[in-house]
This record gives C-alpha cells, structure tokens and sequence, in this order.
C-alpha cells in the first residue's frame, strides 16, 4: 500500500496556472475519492494479521482524510478565509503517524492542521473534525457535555458512537473497513456532507430510522 503517502500529496509541473490548477485538484480528488470507494470494497481476510493491521490502519486514515473533503462547514466554524481546517485525534490513535504525513496539505484553499492529544484541554479551543479514540469511549457521556464548541465533525469507532452524539462511526466488519453516519447529528452541528460520502455510508441514522 505504498500509494498512500504519495496520494496525499499531488505535484505536478503543469501546475504554473489557476486553471491547472483547477483541473488537477479536480482530477485528483476523483482518483481519491474512487481509491476511497475501493478501500470499501476490497477484502482483507487473506492479509497476515500485521499486514491486515496496517491495511485496516491505512483504512481509518485515508477515511478521516476524505470526510474532510466531502463535508462543508459553514463560514462561522472559521474567523478568516483561509483558516485551517483543524482535525483533532484525542486519545490513543494507532493510525496517527498516517495522517502526520497530511498535516498542511490544502483541503480547498484551507490547510489542513492534525492535532494529536490525550488531554481534553488541549482541544478545548475547538476542532473541525474530531476523531475520539476507543480507550475514551467510557468518557463519552461526560465528553460530549464538556465540549461546547458546534460545527465538528465528531468520529469514533465504539460500539452505538453515533447513538451517543457521533456523526461518522468507523467499524470493521467480518473482512472490511466500513463506516456509519447519523445525518440529524450533522446537521445539529450546522454540518453539510456530500451525497457522495453518504453513497459509500453502510447505514444512514437519522435519530428517528436508519436507512440502509
């Protein structure tokens, strides 16, 4: 899987224009997005279990990743117009070194800036996109009472995370890396999330009904 850091990082010397510019992204944001969909698709019950680690790792990367490509905030979430995009991984993330390899790449005309933490103060100023990890899972009701900030795209990977206040939900089934999205809490959080993400979504919660 040797494309990963290569992925997250287009060059190219046709870039010397805005109008290149704009077709390269556009181009390679569809490559990423079809790798994206492939990741879904593909089965990893054959890999040795270091391998399947490291593939299911690489996974729940790239996938916090792309969330911060097919979801918008709304202008109030930033104070400036180019305003990092801050993606906050709180607690013992395994697949953090992957997404060191992204901080400062541009998310549309904004940074995006990786935060790593294990103390809940650090991240009080506020987070684009919160990745919650599993040993914190305990905390959750007090967690969520605790931060006060809107407009965060909160993902976990624990057992009914998007019942407890979660938007995207990362979990591993019998052979591959999938994801839930509870869509009332998106929009609670004044969140947008592309109808392409939502397609590639196991299961859409609603609060109310989840739709499969």
């Amino acid at each position: 899987m040797k494309f990963y850091s290569e992925l997250f990082r287009p060059q190219h010397s046709l870039l010397n224009s805005s109008a290149n510019l704009s077709v390269y992204q556009s181009l390679w944001y569809a490559m990423n997005g079809l790798l994206f969909a492939l990741i879904l698709t593909v089965p990893m019950a054959n890999a040795s279990d270091l391998e399947y680690q490291k593939r299911e790792h690489q996974a729940k990367a790239l996938f916090l990743y792309n969330f911060a490509n097919f979801v918008e905030w709304p202008t109030e979430a930033f104070e400036k117009p180019k305003d990092p995009i801050t993606l906050c991984l709180f607690g013992n993330i395994p697949f953090g070194n992957f997404l060191d390899s992204v901080n400062g790449t541009l998310i549309g005309e904004r940074p995006l800036t990786v935060q790593r933490t294990q103390d809940m103060a650090d991240i009080a100023d506020g987070c684009h996109i919160l990745f919650v990890g599993d040993e914190q899972r305990v905390l959750l009701p007090e967690f969520w009472n605790q931060i006060k900030y809107l407009y965060v795209l909160s993902v976990g990977e624990q057992n009914q995370f998007t019942q407890r206040g979660g938007i995207i939900n990362i979990l591993r089934t019998t052979d591959r890396v999938q994801f839930d999205v509870n869509i009332s809490n998106a929009i609670a959080n004044g969140l947008f999330i592309s109808s392409d993400l939502l397609a590639l979504a196991r299961t859409i919660r609603e609060n109310t009904r989840v739709r499969h």
